[in-house]
This record gives structure tokens, C-alpha cells and sequence, in this order.
């Protein structure tokens, strides 16, 4: 068998890798999909929680709600021409408080999976929880993903208090 040198390897694994691309199927019945963000309304809806949906700077669909005394924005990415979108992002934001550190970031993010922080170049603070909708979640999975993003707004409550 023939070796395959690392740079002709490397240039065929991003080759290979993934694009994004819009979601351009119909949402099924019953689903949760990016691409038909009333779908993700009415989900948050019978999750229990506020739902405004309205655009972003881009022209992109973003929803407004609020879990655990935090206030969040669901934003809606892998757009093409701001629909047929395949992704969303759950997000906080905190402006700068003097205490938003790559430190502080840092220390969340060793023990979490999927909810990461960030500091921003204005120094404010980011929690977001990215989820791929590519072919829709069903009701079961998006309460999941509510459920979780919702757990770890209360961690994060938590982690603030410990850090002073």
C-alpha cells in the first residue's frame, strides 16, 4: 500500500469536509427546523417560553425570549438569502463589567460540552449553544435542546456567584 504524504492528506480531508448550506427542504409536519422559524416559535411557545420573532442586522430571522431570568436571542444561521436557514444559535450577552475575561471564559468552557463562552473584541461576554436543524429535530429533540440550554443558563447563574 501506497503512502499518502501528510500535505496531499490534509489537502484531501478539507477536500472532503462538509459545506453548509441552506436547508431548502420543507419542514415535515410536526418538526423543528431553521428553515421555518415559526416552527421554532410555536416549539418555544409550548416549551413554556416567550417567543418574538423579528429579523437581525442582516436580514436573518432572530427570536427573543428568556429562560431563567436571562434574557436570550435564537439566532438563525446557514441562511440562503435570509430563509431556508439550517441552524440556530442560542445566545446571551453580557456587556463589559471589567470582570469579562478569556480567563473567566476559559474556566467555563474546560468543564462544558456544548454551551461555550466567549469574550467579544468590546470586551462583553457570549454564552451561546449552536444546534444544526438540517432536516427538521422533532418535537422530543427540540424540548431536549430548550431543556439543556435552559439547565446551563442556571449553571451559568451558578458559576457567576462562585466567581464573586
Amino acid at each position: 500500500m501506497k503512502k499518502i504524504g501528510l500535505g496531499v492528506a490534509a489537502l484531501l480531508l478539507f477536500a472532503a469536509a462538509p459545506s453548509y448550506a441552506a436547508d431548502n427542504a420543507p419542514c415535515g409536519a410536526n418538526m423543528v427546523c431553521a428553515s421555518d422559524p415559526q416552527s421554532v416559535v410555536r416549539a418555544l411557545q409550548k416549551a413554556g417560553y416567550k417567543a418574538e420573532l423579528s429579523k437581525d442586522a442582516r436580514g436573518d430571522p432572530k427570536i427573543n425570549s428568556a429562560a431563567n431570568g436571562y434574557d436570550f436571542v435564537v439566532y438563525f444561521y446557514d441562511c440562503k438569502d435570509n430563509v431556508h436557514c439550517a441552524a440556530l444559535q442560542f445566545s446571551v450577552q453580557f456587556v463589559d463589567d471589567g470582570k469579562n475575561t478569556p480567563e473567566l471564559a476559559n474556566k467555563w468552557n474546560k468543564n462544558k460540552r456544548f454551551v461555550q463562552m466567549a469574550v467579544t473584541d468590546d470586551d462583553d461576554l457570549t454564552i451561546s449553544y449552536d444546534v444544526t436543524t438540517l432536516g427538521g429535530l422533532n418535537q422530543a429533540n427540540f424540548a431536549d435542546v430548550v431543556d439543556w440550554w435552559q439547565t446551563m443558563l442556571g449553571e451559568l447563574r451558578r458559576f457567576f456567584q462562585e466567581q464573586g
